[in-house]
């Protein structure tokens, strides 16, 4: 019989009791998030490992990450449930029955593959937040299979605050509240639940210094990591992560009204088969106040120029120039047309930007930032895209790679680096580039 030397903590136990499909428990710092995966794991609420064919999957990203797991593993399994059997070979436990907890990795969206034609009644991933994209999580679901009616399938996760696409998929607000939703899927009902877990839902850390420890970290650190909330998370990679930053410091995020009598430009970054994205902003002295963005995908450019052109209506404001990046005027194969000539039948007249390496292109935003101003609510889809717009880490070369991650925040980062190249970095001096004559008409 399993002994009951192992306390959870009120959180811990709300954790291990959720009967949802998909369960993310985390946010903040030292709430035992750990702890709780690795006894979730054992199916104890539906005596699961009393069934042979049993079998749970570990996560982490990487073998050496591995290794913390497991040394915790060592000293909880047996309490938990004696006769339980670690083999370091098979990096897998053992228990009477023959039942398995396994441990495995997935450092690349394709090591998710490996586990293709297994079969498992619990996968749990540990800090799902150096998980940058949702593949490996849902690659990793469509292992899961039970042919006991008394064993449920569960997905679980901990983790800290992190990518969007996380916060996305559960629903929850950027201050990290419990969140709960329901989604369908060929008339079969899933749940997603979001239990928020802190460093004071952890009797264990009491007394141990360490919740004065985070509050001794930076204020953006801090507000993750003490207070769990998610708008303001530190992106490994980030390469605009000091000047979002200073940004914030600075409270150039903020409310930025529109100013009706000041012209109103555009950069877009147009998208072929993906996401289309725009920067609204106005020169005002020196300073860049970006005042509004638009991002949608699956659209034509009819439906992007009406949501400017409700946007200027609003704001009782009149579109100063259009800028867009150098490939525009290349004539497509299929209408024989450029897609800035296609836009002047819609009524918009492009300046089509020189052509600029990507670097030079980072340089220059990286320069304007200090002048940027953004409207917090407006640009807020934007702001998060600059966010997390980074580079990817190569653990087994221990470096960021020198090309950046091509995701959804690629499509906002760049319509930013063309406003950059259009604005240029001489606010005294500045003119735009090409014909004078720009508008939406």
């Amino acid at each position: 019989m399993p002994s009951t030397e192992w306390r959870p903590s009120a959180k811990q136990a709300e954790f291990l009791a959720a009967p949802e499909d998909e369960v993310l428990f985390g946010g903040a710092a030292g709430g035992g998030k750990s702890d709780a995966l690795i006894v979730d794991a054992l199916g104890l609420q539906h005596n699961a490992l009393l069934w042979d064919r049993y079998r749970a999957l570990l996560i982490r990203q990487t073998t050496p990450q591995l290794r913390e797991l497991i040394d915790r593993t060592r000293a909880m399994y047996p309490l938990v449930y004696p006769g339980a059997e670690y083999s370091e070979q098979a990096k897998e436990w053992r228990f009477p029955s023959g039942a398995k907890v396994i441990f495995g990795y997935a450092e690349r969206d394709q090591d998710a593959h490996q586990y293709q034609g297994q079969e498992y009644q619990w996968i749990g991933i540990d800090e799902l937040g150096h998980f940058h994209s949702p593949f490996v999580w849902d690659y990793l679901s469509s292992r899961l299979r039970s042919v006991n009616p008394d064993i449920p399938c569960y997905m679980r996760a901990t983790c800290n605050p992190g990518p969007k696409w996380i916060r996305e998929r559960w629903g929850f607000s950027p201050a990290g509240e419990a969140s709960r939703r329901v989604i369908e899927v060929d008339g079969r009902k899933f749940t997603r639940r979001f239990i928020p877990s802190k460093i004071d839902d952890n009797a264990h850390l009491k007394d141990t210094g360490y919740k004065q420890r985070l509050m001794q970290l930076p204020a953006q650190e801090r507000a993750a990591l003490l207070e769990g909330r998610w708008d303001v998370v530190e992106i490994p990679g980030a390469i605009y992560g000091d000047q979002i930053r200073d940004a914030r410091e600075a409270n150039r995020i903020r409310s930025v009204p529109v100013q009706p009598e000041t012209p109103l430009h555009t950069a877009w970054d147009l998208g072929v088969g993906d996401a289309t994205a725009i920067w609204l902003w106005q020169r005002i002295g020196s300073e860049i106040h970006c005042v509004g963005y638009v991002e949608d995908s699956g659209e034509g450019l009819p439906y992007y120029i009406g949501r400017l052109k409700d946007f200027a209506t609003q704001h009782r404001c009149t579109f100063g120039e259009h800028y867009a990046p150098p490939d525009i005027a290349v004539r497509e194969f299929s209408s024989g047309m450029s897609r800035i000539e296609t836009a002047r039948q819609h009524g918009v007249s492009f300046h089509a930007l020189p052509q600029s390496g990507l670097e030079d292109g980072i340089h220059a935003a990286r320069m304007l930032f200090p002048r940027v101003y953004f409207a917090a609510e407006g640009c807020a889809a934007g702001i998060e895209a600059l966010t997390h717009y980074r580079r990817d880490y190569n653990a087994r070369l221990g470096e960021f790679k020198p090309t950046p991650v091509h995701d959804w925040s690629s499509h906002g980062a760049d319509a930013f680096r063309y406003l950059a190249l259009a604005a240029g970095q001489d606010s005294t001096e500045w003119k735009p580039m090409g014909k004078p004559k720009l508008a939406i008409v």
